[in-house]
């Protein structure tokens, strides 16, 4: 398949934004090897049919950056299948668990962490998207219990994990739930973790430069997906886990794990 027919797959791709999608991405980059022009349209074509996906915007930053970007696309690609966030989160929880953890949805890292954890009961929070999280749940290999927000604060859980979807300069982009959601739990005591997996903390500008092409910044936005996300400042989280495993909130604003790459800070429409 030549790369720009590939980049069409890639821009079909609705299997989330996982250790697949990095993957076929990192393998359609690296044909671009000697062609830095056709790179730079290759990068922006997939963040603008994916410009929630954190991942794909670290895999293009580090290839656009490097100057072997065959060798550098394939390094991230196996760096993020190792990503040692899961293990971390699983190994952080009390063993054996004596009371139930609540999920905000059923995001990759933290699915993998609890799949670890058969002794846990969970508890997942709806997140705004039922049909994707049916979806997600039908391949989940751990017993969970589908809930409301209300019913989370009239359980016994004591933990609430929240999955980033990216983060930078002290900010985390999470489901539009999120803005509701977060303060009725802090009023309610539950603990909440926030979870940064590898991929997702991103330099600031590269990151106000993912919440334009999300049309979630203040500023006008490159173009409108439908999909709406909560912009939080960190200061929510009681712990904050990632792949070297717990983090504070100014270990997590210090945490770059890609360059600024300029060729991405204004999508091409």
């Amino acid at each position: 398949m030549l790369p720009f027919e590939r980049l069409r797959y890639l821009a079909r791709w609705t299997d989330g934004d996982g250790v697949d999608l990095v993957n076929e991405a990192a393998d359609c980059l690296a044909a671009f090897e000697g062609d830095p022009a056709g790179l730079v349209v290759a990068c922006r074509r997939l963040l603008f049919h994916h410009p929630a996906s954190a991942p794909l915007w670290w895999l293009c930053a580090r290839v656009l950056a490097s100057a072997d970007l065959g060798f550098e696309a394939w390094c991230a690609a196996e760096e993020f299948a190792h990503d040692g966030t899961p293990k971390r989160l699983a190994t952080a929880f009390q063993f054996p668990s004596n009371a139930p953890i609540a999920v905000l949805g059923w995001p990759d890292l933290t699915s993998r962490a609890l799949t670890e954890r058969p002794d846990i009961e969970v508890l997942v929070v709806r997140d705004g998207d039922d049909a994707e999280l049916s979806m997600r749940l039908r391949h989940a290999e751990t017993n969970v219990r589908v809930i409301t927000d209300i019913e989370l604060q009239a359980s016994d859980s004591t933990h609430l994990v929240v999955e980033a979807i990216a983060s930078g300069g002290g900010r985390v982009l999470l489901p539009e739930v999120a803005n509701e959601l977060l303060p009725l739990v802090q009023s309610s005591g539950i603990k909440i973790w926030l979870v940064v997996g590898l991929g997702r903390a991103m330099p600031l500008r590269l990151f106000e430069a993912m919440l334009r092409a999300c049309g979630d910044d203040d500023s006008e936005s490159d173009h409108s997906f439908g999909t709406k996300y909560a912009v939080v400042e960190t200061g929510f989280a009681e712990r904050i886990y990632g792949p070297n495993g717990r983090d504070s909130p100014s270990g997590l604003f210090r945490r770059f794990d890609c360059p600024v790459a300029p060729e991405l800070l204004r999508l091409a429409t």
